[in-house]
Formats: C-alpha cells, structure tokens, sequence
C-alpha cells in the first residue's frame, strides 16, 4: 500500500501539520518535476556566469584606474600657538563649595533641607 503524502492544514494565515477547527486540508506536492529541475539548474548556471563577468568586468576596471587605496588622507593642522582671543573661555568654579572626587547619587528630598528666612514683621501696621 503506497503512503499519501501528508497532510497540511491551512488555519487561518498559517499552516500546520495537525487539523484545527475551520481549517482547510491542503496537498503539499514536494517532489519537483523533470522540467522544473532542469529550469532551475539552467538559471543556476546563469547566474553564475553573470556573477563572474561582473567580478572580470570589476578587477579590468580596477587595474585600469591603478591601485587606489579607500583610505582619505586628512592632513594634521599645523601646530602654532593660538591666540587668546582663539582659546575658548575658561569655566570658573562655584565658590563656597568643595568638589568631591567621588560622585553621589541623591535623589529628590535627600539632600539636606535649606532652611527659608522669614521676612521681619514690623509693628507699623498694627
């Protein structure tokens, strides 16, 4: 007894080998014939005759416009002295503070609480 090949379902948008409620059978023919073989193997052949002629066409080229490297040559800037006027302004510190060597994380409310000066009632009003 010759064995059916096995069965896909199609459910929904996809496909699988175990029915599902509302699916579709559907054959699944895998062997390809004489002439599909042959039409891939010709196309094969194809390609790769394309691909060598690109890669021939590729390395005439080449040595035609001789042996450029891909790299860009930037020269240095030359090293004279800058002027003040060309130096970028220096940053000056906040007085009043000692800056750590370490740093600390603090999120909000962690830090110490800045008392607020109340403003001096006068006594002309009353």
């Amino acid at each position: 007894m010759a064995q059916s090949p096995p069965a896909a379902w199609r459910c929904g948008n996809t496909y699988t080998d175990q029915p599902c409620p509302g699916g579709k059978a559907v054959t699944a023919n895998d062997a390809p014939s004489a002439a599909q073989v042959r039409d891939a193997d010709s196309h094969t052949r194809q390609v790769q005759a394309d691909a060598q002629r690109m890669e021939h066409e590729r390395m005439r080229s080449e040595r035609a416009h001789g042996r450029q490297s891909g790299l860009v040559h930037i020269p240095r800037p030359t090293t004279a002295a800058a002027t003040p006027e060309q130096l970028p302004p220096k940053s000056q510190k906040k007085k009043g503070r000692k800056d750590s060597d370490f740093f600390t994380a603090a999120g909000p409310g962690t830090g110490t609480a800045k008392k607020k000066v109340k403003a001096a009632k006068t006594d002309a009003g009353s």
